[in-house]
């Protein structure tokens, strides 16, 4: 049974319900609990006003990320497994639009390795080093997000610089390693966890 009005949708638990009777912008459809339409037209009306509302607040947004990490790892978390395919069509998009930058980029990543790899680099460094890359990849299949083979000190950072060998080694949420970037965050075995 679809509520026709707030309070049955409120006795049922459900999150929306159907009026039939158009909204100021002519569209049908189910309405939230706060009364939003979810018609196109409205859907469309409410983007663009948080849009401009974060074009406009942009140092109130950083702020507030800088002041909540937690809730921003777990917003990025959230909207990854959401949109993960909207995701990645953008990406491709990307790469394919900057093909330069991408392999300037790649170049660089490779330098930065190969400059981080100490003298006394092995077998063992190499095993666990393919492990992780394997490891990701079950991962990845098993929980369908994407996952990431990290430095846990960064090859290149301000305070310090990490070494491309197996003691520095972690298998993280790409959303982790991407907000992680090259800060030193994270640089324990397993302290990422604490985030989930």
């Amino acid at each position: 049974m679809i509520p026709s009005n707030k309070k049955e949708a409120l006795l049922l638990g459900v999150k929306t319900y159907f009026t039939g009777v158009p909204c100021k912008r002519g569209g049908i459809a189910h309405r939230r609990l706060n009364g939003d339409c979810l018609c196109d037209a409205c859907k469309l009306a409410t983007a663009k006003i948080k849009s401009n509302w974060f074009q406009n607040n942009k140092d109130k947004n950083i702020a507030w990320a800088k002041a909540n990490p937690e809730k921003m790892i777990a917003y990025k978390k959230k909207y990854e497994v959401n949109n993960s395919q909207k995701i990645e069509q953008y990406r491709k998009q990307w790469k394919s639009l900057n093909k330069n930058k991408v392999l300037s980029s790649t170049h660089k990543r490779q330098a930065s390795k190969l400059n981080a790899t100490p003298l006394w680099f092995n077998e063992l460094d190499e095993f666990v080093i393919s492990e992780a890359i394997d490891l990701a990849t079950i991962r990845e299949k098993t929980t369908g997000i994407k996952w990431h083979v990290d430095h846990m000190i960064p090859l290149k950072a301000k305070e310090a610089c990490g070494l491309h060998c197996a003691d520095n080694i972690q298998v993280i949420p790409a959303s982790i390693n991407l907000m992680k970037n090259n800060k030193l965050i994270y640089t324990v075995s397993h302290e990422w966890i604490k985030t989930l």
